[in-house]
């Protein structure tokens, strides 16, 4: 044990002993945090929008002027000429129209239904559904307060017929995307770190030539592998620790469960972060490429994880890859922790997928490693 914690005392001192290693551990986290934690959103505002009334009543204007009392729409102009608006779109000036028909008054008070017209900018799917999703709110909205109006306008409005429902959203009441965007921020910011430490820190010591000293003093190799990565995992758990402080300062978002339970979770995926340090650093001879092949592994990672896009949405072929990603796990427990306080005997299929594919890689690092002491 002796031996072990000399190591550990030395990768500590060579750690700390470049400034920008300390940017990286407490520096780069926040700022990550600040930025990706406000830039990256599913949420839909400031949408660009242009109007065509074609009826020019009263009914027609109150149902536009409520497009401009949200943080969701930006009225950029009023258009006369019906045929004018694909250049509305064409060139970018505006990602939706509206377009109000003829006779929009008299088929609500008839109590037929008026077809309203959009034409939407589909490049961004996903945007322009979330959009229409607003769209059709606000239309139920004028609705329900026309038909509030029934004894006003002298005539019955039996035949409309408005569905009412109430919706309450568990674990993220104000559907704010941070919320459900925060908590992986912390996921990728434990994974990027101990890949990059672990790789580059042992890939340093081979392009220095102090891992062949290393070699050849009475240290075994197994002790010298512990010694390697037990300073990178405790500088994985003050980085998680680190981060969580920071999401809670800067966007309130608390641990609803057990802080324990995710710490023991974030062992069980560092496990697999070090293993896979390891391997890029047995198969790297300087630290550009131990940086190259592990940005490589990130961008995969992060894109199989379902962070950007569920799971549920890629091919099948796809989906059957993920299994291999433990960051996929990782979000997953990450998440149910974080936001709904989930305890553990409900997160045992995530645990023993991330273990078992942590004592793999893992597995798989060590040997190739003692090979390359040896």
């Amino acid at each position: 044990m002796q031996r072990i914690f000399y190591i550990i005392q030395k990768e500590f001192r060579q750690i700390f002993r470049d400034p920008a290693m300390i940017g990286v551990l407490f520096v780069v986290p926040f700022i990550q945090i600040v930025l990706l934690g406000n830039a990256i959103t599913t949420d839909v505002k400031n949408v660009t929008v242009v109007f065509t009334d074609l009826d020019r009543t009263p009914m027609s204007r109150d149902f536009l002027q409520r497009f401009t009392h949200t943080p969701y729409f930006i009225p950029v102009g009023v258009e006369e000429d019906y045929t004018a608006l694909p250049e509305w779109l064409d060139y970018g000036r505006a990602r939706i129209a509206i377009v109000v028909p003829e006779h929009f008054q008299r088929d609500i008070i008839r109590g037929d239904r008026p077809a309203v017209q959009l034409l939407v900018d589909g490049i961004d799917g996903n945007s322009a559904g979330v959009a229409l999703s607003y769209l059709s709110h606000i239309a139920q909205e004028h609705q329900a307060q026309v038909i509030a109006l029934e004894p006003q306008l002298g005539r019955p409005l039996r035949t409309v017929r408005l569905a009412s429902t109430e919706t309450r959203f568990w674990f993220n009441p104000e559907m704010e995307s941070k919320v459900y965007i925060v908590p992986g921020i912390v996921a990728l910011i434990l994974l990027i770190i101990t890949v990059f430490l672990t790789s580059m820190g042992i890939v340093r010591e081979k392009e220095i030539g102090t891992l062949e000293q290393l070699m050849v003093t009475p240290i075994r190799a197994w002790q010298l592998i512990l010694g390697k990565i037990l300073p990178f995992s405790i500088l994985g758990f003050l980085e998680i620790t680190v981060a969580m402080g920071f999401v809670y300062l800067i966007f309130g978002i608390g641990v609803e469960g057990s802080i324990l339970l995710l710490f023991f979770e974030s062992a069980v995926f560092v496990l697999t972060t070090l293993g896979i340090g390891i391997f890029i650093s047995t198969i790297s001879e300087t630290q550009q490429q131990a940086l190259f092949v592990g940005w490589f592994f990130m961008i995969f990672a992060i894109l199989l994880s379902g962070f950007f896009i569920p799971i549920a949405n890629m091919p099948d072929a796809i989906q059957y890859l993920t299994y291999l990603n433990p960051l996929r796990y990782y979000l997953v427990v990450l998440r149910e922790i974080y936001l709904k306080g989930t305890p553990l005997h409900l997160l045992i299929p995530e645990t023993l997928a991330m273990m078992a594919f942590g004592v793999g890689v893992f597995g798989m690092a060590v040997l190739r490693y003692r090979r390359i002491l040896k």
